[in-house]
C-alpha cells in the first residue's frame, strides 16, 4: 500500500480528489494546504507520490517542485501537477521545466486520474528497480575489481616466488622460441646465456624444433662441461635444461683414482701376504742354522788337528757371512713388503695420522729403481712431526711429485741429474719439498699444469691426472701447493701440510729379566714350512704343538687345552684365525686371552676390524727373539690374573706369586709345574725365554 501526499489550498478539493483515489486504488492519501508544509512533510520521507496544486500559499507548486528535485532525499519522488484552472501551455511547460512528470488540466476525470497517478507509480518502481540493479551491479563491479586485483597480486607474488625459485636452482632453465629469442630465464640461465656457449645454446634449441623431440648436446670446453637437454613446448617454443657437470667430472675421475688406489692396495696387500708366510719361515730357519753354526763353532774348537780346526773355521767363517747376507737380502724384501703395504691402507682414514718422514722414506723406497737410472736423490729430511691423513694419501701424493720430477729429467743426462728431497717444519705446518735441475716449465704452460687431463707428456706416458689429483689431495687435507720454475734451470714442487706433534712413547731401560720354566704353546698356521721354522725357533725354549689350520687346531684341544699362549695365523683358507677364535671364545673361555695373532698383511675389512679390538698381533716376517718376547709377555699377562684370582679367594691376600716376586720363583722338576693341572688354567711360574742358538 502506497502514500499520496496531496497539496490544495482548497479542502474542497482536497477531500474530492483524496475520496476519489482510495475509492479506486489502496493507496492512502495525505493533504496539506500551503507548500512549505508540503515540502517539510516530503523531506521526512515515507511517500510514493505528490500531487501539487501550482497556486499553494506561502510557496507555490513549481518552487516546491524545483526544490523537491534539488534534494537528493526526494529528487527521485513522482510530481504530478494538479489544478482546477485551464492553465496556458507556458505554464504547463515551466511545470515540466521544474521536474514534474505530469501536468493534469481540467476537466478532471476520477479514472483518468487513477490512470496517470498509477501510471507514474509504474514509472517510479522501474526507476527504483534500475537503481537498484546498478547498485547491485555497481557493487558487483566493485567486488569483481577487487577480486581481479587480488588475483593480479597473488599471481604477481607467485610469479615472483616461481622466478625466485628457479633463480635458486645452480642449473639453467631457459624458455626459447624457434629463431633462439629467450623468452624466459633462470638466474643461472642468464649468465650462461651471456657466456660463449650461447651459440650452442641456440643450436640445441633449434635442433629440438627441427626434429620436434626432445634433444641431447654435450656443451663445454677445457675448463667448464655442461650438459643440455631441449623440450618442445607448444607455440614453436623449447625449454633447455642446461646442467654445471665440470664438478662430477673431476668427482669421476677422483672416485676412479681412489677405484685404482684401492685395487692397487688390494693387490698390494695381497702380495704382501703371500711374501711374508714364505719370508717368515726363510728368515727363522736362517735364524736356525746361525744357532746350529754357531754351535758347530763350538764343537770345532775341540778338534785336536790345528789344520783341520783351521780349515773348519773358515768354512764356518764363509758360510756365516752366507747366512748373514742372506738375512740382510731378507731384511730388504721385508722393507720393499712394508712400503708397499702403505697402499693396502686406503678404506679408512678416521683418525689416522702419518710421519712426514716415514711416507718419503717409503715412497724413496717403492720409486729406487725408477729414480736409480734417472738422477742422483739427495735426501735432506728434517720435519718431526705428523699429518692427519693416512699413509697412502701422503704417500700418492709424494709419489706423483716425486715421478713427476723424475720424467722431466732427460735420461741421456742421468749422470748430472738431481733430484732433491727436503722436509721441514714451519710453525704449525709442515712442508715437502722436491727439487729437479730439469728444463722447467714454460710460461704458458704454468697456469694449467694442475688441470685434469693436461699434459705435456708424450702420448702413452702421462693421463693427466697425478698433478690434479695431487692438487686435490693437498687442498682436502687443508694444506696448499705450489710451484717455482725457471726455464733451463729446474722446478720446484712446495707442498705446506697443518700438522701435529709426534707423539713418541718414552724410552725407560728394560728390567732385568728372571728366569722362567717351559711353558706349552700351540702353533696354528696353513703353512706346513712356517710350523717347522716355529718348532726350530721355540722348540729349545717352549714345548711346541703345532696345528696345520684352524680345524685341525680345534681337535687338538679336544685332547688338550692347558696351553700357555696360543701362535695363530690370522688368514687360513677353510677357517680364518678370526673364525677360531670365536669358536674358541665360545668353548675355552680362558684359552681366548692366550691367542697372539701373526699376519703377513691384513688386507680384507673384517681382519682390520679385527685387530682394532683388545688382540695381540705380530706382522711377518719377525724374529725369533721378538716372537719370544711376545709370547713372554703373554705368559705374564697369564699370571697376573691367576694372581689376582687368588688374591679375591683369599679375601685380598696373593698366593705369594705375583709381579713382585716372580724373580724369586724356583722351577719346578716337571718344567716348572706345581700343584694339579687345571686345562686352561694360569701357572704360577714361567720360564725365562732364550734366543734359538744364543746359547
Amino acid at each position: 500500500m502506497g502514500r499520496i501526499l496531496l497539496a490544495d489550498a482548497n479542502d474542497d478539493n482536497r477531500f474530492a480528489v483524496a475520496r476519489a483515489i482510495e475509492s479506486l486504488t489502496d493507496l492512502v492519501v495525505d493533504g496539506v494546504s500551503d507548500g512549505p508544509t508540503a515540502l517539510e512533510r516530503l523531506r521526512g520521507g515515507g511517500y510514493d507520490l505528490v500531487l501539487l496544486e501550482v497556486n499553494l500559499p506561502g510557496m507555490d507548486g513549481f518552487e516546491v517542485c524545483r526544490r523537491l528535485r534539488s534534494d537528493p532525499l526526494t529528487q527521485q519522488l513522482p510530481v504530478l501537477f494538479l489544478t482546477a484552472m485551464q492553465y496556458q501551455t507556458e505554464s504547463r511547460l515551466k511545470g515540466l521545466e521544474v521536474g514534474a512528470d505530469d501536468f493534469i488540466n481540467p476537466p478532471l476525470i476520477d479514472r483518468e486520474l487513477v490512470a496517470r497517478i498509477k501510471a507514474a507509480l509504474r514509472v517510479k518502481a522501474l526507476a527504483d528497480e534500475v537503481r537498484r540493479q546498478n547498485v547491485e551491479l555497481e557493487t558487483s563491479v566493485r567486488e569483481g575489481t577487487r577480486t581481479a586485483e587480488q588475483l593480479a597480486d597473488q599471481l604477481r607474488a607467485e610469479r615472483d616466488t616461481l622466478r625466485e625459485t628457479f633463480d635458486v636452482f645452480d642449473e639453467a632453465l631457459l624458455l626459447m622460441d624457434g629463431p633462439g629469442q629467450v623468452l624466459v630465464a633462470n638466474a643461472a640461465g642468464r649468465r650462461l646465456n651471456q657466456t660463449a656457449f650461447r651459440g650452442a645454446l641456440e643450436a640445441l634449441a633449434a635442433e629440438s624444433v627441427e626434429r620436434g623431440g626432445i634433444c641431447d648436446r654435450a656443451i663445454g670446453d677445457r675448463d667448464r662441461s655442461y650438459v643440455g637437454r631441449a623440450y618442445p613446448v607448444s607455440g614453436n617454443r623449447v625449454l633447455l635444461y642446461v646442467r654445471d657437470v665440470t664438478e662430477e667430472r673431476g668427482q669421476e675421475v677422483r672416485r676412479l683414482q681412489a677405484e685404482k688406489l684401492a685395487s692397487i692396495g688390494t693387490l698390494a696387500a695381497g702380495v704382501a701376504h703371500e711374501i711374508n708366510n714364505p719370508a717368515a719361515f726363510v728368515l727363522g730357519n736362517l735364524e736356525a742354522l746361525m744357532g746350529n753354526v754357531r754351535m758347530m763353532a763350538d764343537q770345532v774348537n775341540g778338534v785336536g788337528e790345528p789344520a783341520v780346526r783351521s780349515s773348519l773355521h773358515s768354512l764356518l767363517f764363509e758360510v756365516t757371512g752366507i747366512l748373514q747376507e742372506t738375512k740382510e737380502g731378507m731384511a730388504r724384501i721385508h722393507r720393499i713388503v712394508r712400503d708397499l703395504s702403505w697402499f693396502s691402507r686406503v678404506d679408512d682414514e678416521r683418525g689416522a695420522t702419518t710421519e712426514l718422514n716415514a711416507a718419503v722414506d717409503s715412497t724413496l723406497g717403492l720409486l729406487k729403481n725408477e729414480l736409480r737410472h734417472r738422477a742422483l736423490v739427495e735426501r735432506d729430511l728434517r720435519s718431526t712431526r705428523t699429518v692427519a691423513t693416512s699413509p697412502a694419501r701422503l704417500g700418492q701424493v709424494f709419489l706423483n711429485l716425486i715421478l713427476n720430477a723424475a720424467q722431466a729429467l732427460d735420461i741421456a743426462r742421468a749422470a748430472d741429474n738431481r733430484i732433491r728431497v727436503r722436509t721441514y717444519d714451519d710453525g704449525a705446518d709442515v712442508v715437502f719439498e722436491v727439487t729437479d735441475n730439469g728444463p722447467g716449465i714454460k710460461p704458458e704452460v704454468l697456469p694449467r699444469i694442475f688441470e685434469t687431463f693436461f699434459t705435456t707428456k708424450p702420448r702413452g706416458m702421462g693421463t693427466g691426472l697425478g698433478l690434479s689429483i695431487t692438487h686435490g689431495i693437498v687442498r682436502g687435507l687443508g694444506g696448499e701447493i705450489t710451484v717455482d720454475t725457471k726455464v733451463n734451470v729446474g722446478t720446484t714442487f712446495r707442498v705446506r701440510l697443518p700438522s701435529q706433534p709426534i707423539v713418541r712413547a718414552e724410552l725407560t731401560a728394560p728390567a732385568a729379566q728372571p728366569s722362567y720354566g717351559r711353558r706349552r704353546v700351540l702353533a696354528i698356521d696353513d703353512e706346513p714350512l712356517l710350523l717347522k721354522a716355529y718348532r726350530r725357533m721355540l722348540g729349545d725354549v717352549h714345548e711346541v704343538t703345532t696345528a696345520l689350520g684352524g680345524r685341525d687346531a680345534l681337535l687338538v684341544l679336544q685332547k688338550q687345552s692347558d696351553f700357555d699362549a696360543i701362535l695363530c695365523d690370522l688368514q687360513m683358507p677353510e677357517m680364518s684365525g678370526m673364525e677360531l677364535f670365536e669358536k674358541v671364545e665360545a668353548r675355552y673361555p680362558e684359552l681366548a686371552r692366550r691367542f697372539i695373532f701373526s699376519t703377513g698383511g691384513a688386507f680384507s675389512t673384517e681382519a682390520k676390524r679385527f685387530l682394532e679390538r683388545d688382540v695381540t698381533s705380530i706382522g711377518k716376517p719377525f724374529r725369533a727373539d721378538e716372537l719370544l718376547a711376545l709370547i713372554e709377555a703373554k705368559i705374564q699377562e697369564k699370571l697376573k690374573e691367576a694372581s689376582a684370582r687368588a688374591a679375591e679367594e683369599n679375601g685380598g691376600e696373593g698366593d705369594g706369586v705375583g709381579d713382585d716376586n716372580l724373580d724369586d720363583a724356583e722351577d719346578a722338576p716337571d718344567g716348572g709345574r706345581r700343584g694339579a693341572e687345571v686345562p686352561g688354567a694360569a701357572d704360577p711360574v714361567v720360564t725365562r725365554h732364550a734366543m734359538a742358538g744364543s746359547r
